[in-house]
């Protein structure tokens, strides 16, 4: 499967860069594109473009790396909740427009990582056959992203991606906080608990990304990045004492009230099949296989 060129956008960040990793190490000629210094990216051997892509021309440098395929996985709002809906659709929705319209020009597949909060709230398990009513900025820009890509001519497929952990994540996200907690002995005041996810590790999501940037073709425009799992964040945080060793008392639950409880999720959860169907992929390791990679991760982490 080696040999073809690939661009990663974001390939900074969590998701990109652990895309951008296995790029390289499948032998891929990877144009990793950031737009600042990217930590994450030390040490691996790929080629490293600086480029805001909201600048003029941006999307067309991009077309003019002469990529087979263009993974995007830059995004405003993934790390922290943003109230910004200009700074939202200009990143979520006007760069993907403006790259799928540069991309169809050159022929190169687009991959674009989108996001579960595009369904907004649901009952039951989230199929790319339901009508999306997100109820966030975030969510509307991501979605509108997405239709926007639709509306081009490019070959495309849009993965919404579930929640995402694993080694690399933002600390200041949950799953980050709760192993640093766990595993410095520090309390951490936290919510009720009860709200869900369904938590997908990176390495499952990259193999999904992998799959559909090189499929035969793309009979799908959307496909769900999820194990179809849903946790409550209690749950979640006992797992992640388990993987540390520790009894959980560090974990007060109830601390702090839920930031928004009118919008806290008691369902949330990824309906696989037509990616299963589609790409022949399923995420292959469990929540506990999942987290006692990441503990292990941040105790190398904290030792080095």
């Amino acid at each position: 499967m080696g040999g073809l060129r690939v661009a990663v956008t974001g390939a900074g960040g969590f998701v990109g860069a652990a895309v951008t990793r296995r790029l390289a190490a499948l032998d891929h000629e990877t144009v990793a594109i950031v737009r600042s210094a990217a930590p994450r990216l030390d040490g691996v051997d790929v080629d490293v473009v600086r480029l805001d892509l909201e600048s003029e021309g941006a999307a067309g440098r991009v077309a003019d790396l002469g990529a087979d395929v263009c993974i995007h996985a830059a995004a405003a709002g993934a790390v922290t909740a943003s109230r910004d809906v200009e700074l939202l659709l200009r990143a979520n929705a006007l760069v993907p427009w403006r790259l799928a319209n540069a991309l169809a020009a050159t022929g190169t597949r687009l991959v674009s990582l989108g996001s579960s909060s595009e369904y907004g709230p649901s009952e039951g398990p989230m199929s790319e056959r339901q009508a999306a009513a997100p109820d966030d900025p975030y969510g509307a820009s991501k979605l509108a992203g997405a239709a926007l890509i639709r509306a081009s001519s490019v070959e495309a497929v849009h993965l919404r991606l579930f929640s995402v952990y694993g080694p690399g994540e933002d600390p200041a996200r949950l799953i980050p906080s709760l192993v640093e907690a766990a595993l410095a002995g520090r309390t951490l005041e936290l919510s009720p608990g009860e709200q869900v996810r369904d938590f997908v590790h990176v390495e499952d999501v990259v193999d999904a990304i992998v799959a559909a940037a090189f499929a035969p073709s793309l009979p799908e425009p959307v496909l769900n990045v999820g194990t179809g799992v849903q946790t409550t964040v209690r749950d979640a945080a006992a797992a992640v004492a388990r993987a540390a060793g520790v009894d959980g008392s560090c974990f007060r639950f109830g601390a702090k009230p839920y930031r928004d409880a009118a919008r806290e999720r008691l369902s949330w959860r990824a309906d696989t099949a037509l990616v299963e169907q589609t790409l022949g992929w399923r995420a292959s390791r469990t929540l506990e296989q999942g987290l006692a990679d990441t503990v292990a991760a941040a105790r190398r982490s904290m030792r080095s």
